[in-house]
C-alpha cells in the first residue's frame, strides 16, 4: 500500500485528481493494482494482471465491465521505448524497518526521457510476472530490472515542474485470495480500446 503525494508548483490543484493510495497485490503468478481517492482513483479501475490465465484486464466495478487488454495494445505503447537504465546512489535509510538503498531509473520514449529515484530493498521481492507486458501494466513496481522491492518512488513529472512521491506504508505478507485475480462474473466484457475512447 502506497501514499500518493505531490510537491511543486500546481501540487494543491492537482491534489483533488490524485489519488490518495495505490494497492499492489501479489500472488505467486499474478498481480492486481488499484488507486482509492481522487478522480484518477475513480477513473483507474483495478489493473489485474492474471499468470494463471495469461489476461490482462481492467475492472470497473461501477459500470460492471472488464476491459480486456490484447498484447497488441501493450506492444503498441511501448515502442519507441528504450531499455531503462538503472544507476545504484550511495544513499541508504530504513522505511517501515526495511534497510533502502536510492536508485536512479532513467526511462527513454521516442527521445523523452523521465527520471525516476527509488528506495529500494533487498529484503522484500515482487515475484516475476510472466505475462507479456506485465512490466508496463504493473508500472514502477514490476520493472523486473530492479534489485529488491521499491518503498519509496519519486517521478519528476515532465514539464510540469512537479514531482509525484509514492511511499510505501503498510506491507501485508498475508496470503491473496485467487478469486481477487479473476474477472467478476456477470460483469459485461469489451475492449480495452472503449475505456481510452471514454477517457479522451
Amino acid at each position: 500500500e502506497y501514499k500518493y503525494e505531490m510537491k511543486g508548483e500546481g501540487a494543491e490543484m492537482m491534489a483533488a485528481f490524485m489519488p490518495e493510495k495505490m494497492v499492489v497485490k501479489y500472488s505467486e503468478k499474478s498481480m492486481l493494482t488499484y488507486m482509492e481517492g481522487g478522480m484518477m482513483g475513480d477513473m483507474m479501475g483495478r489493473i489485474v494482471v492474471n499468470g494463471e490465465s495469461g489476461e490482462n484486464f481492467v475492472v470497473k466495478d461501477d459500470e460492471q465491465a472488464i476491459y480486456l487488454i490484447k498484447a497488441e495494445d501493450i506492444e503498441e505503447k511501448i515502442a519507441g521505448q528504450e531499455e531503462p537504465k538503472l544507476e545504484k546512489l550511495d544513499e541508504q535509510k530504513d522505511i517501515l524497518g526495511y534497510a533502502c538503498r536510492r536508485y536512479k531509473l532513467t526511462l527513454s520514449q521516442d527521445g523523452a526521457e523521465t527520471v525516476q529515484y527509488m528506495w529500494i530493498t533487498g529484503q522484500l521481492r515482487a515475484p516475476e510476472i510472466k505475462t507479456p507486458g506485465a512490466g508496463q501494466m504493473g508500472g514502477f513496481i514490476s520493472t523486473t530490472d530492479i534489485p529488491g522491492f521499491p518503498m519509496e518512488v519519486e517521478v519528476e513529472i515532465p514539464q510540469s515542474g512537479m514531482t509525484l512521491l509514492l511511499s510505501a506504508v503498510n506491507i501485508d505478507q498475508a496470503r491473496v485470495p485467487a478469486r481477487e485475480f479473476e474477472r467478476p462474473e456477470g460483469y459485461e466484457v469489451k475492449g480495452f480500446e472503449e475505456m481510452m475512447q471514454k477517457q479522451d
